[in-house]
């Protein structure tokens, strides 16, 4: 894995202003490959930390395939969760594509629902109980 620069999270777009706290990035651009796919992993850590993980794929070129993004309990609601996708949509568009997509999202994730929503993604229903969520372009 990498060290990539420090970043600063930006404030959650519908909550209070919050003081800008910086992230050191831990990112393995070719972590793993299965079933023809290369699986990306990136982590915030703080203060030597992990605060957070998120892993997915690059589909022909076209979309990124973001399969999980976790935020550490304790961590949540920090601004953390927007910044992850912020830098994972800023791959994406280094990388060409079209769109970015959260899959496997629970309908009852209500947090992360508006986390998506409030970043401009559009819901996908996948089934009673799932749904995806795309922003485009990313």
């Amino acid at each position: 894995m990498a060290w990539l620069d420090s970043g600063v999270r930006p404030s959650h777009p519908r909550g209070p202003s919050l003081k800008a706290t910086p992230l050191q990035w831990k990112t393995d651009w070719r972590f793993e490959e299965s079933q023809q796919r290369r699986h990306y992993v990136i982590e915030p850590w703080l203060d030597g930390r992990r605060v957070g993980r998120a892993h997915g794929w690059f589909e022909s070129g076209e979309r990124f395939v973001l399969e999980k993004i976790e935020i550490d309990s304790r961590q949540r609601s920090r601004g953390y969760g927007s910044t992850v996708i912020e830098r994972l949509r800023q791959k994406a568009r280094d990388e060409g594509c079209r769109e970015l997509v959260i899959n496997n999202v629970r309908s009852s994730n209500h947090r992360a629902i508006s986390l998506y929503e409030a970043l401009g993604a559009k819901a996908i229903p996948l089934s009673a109980s799932l749904c995806a969520f795309a922003i485009s372009p990313p």
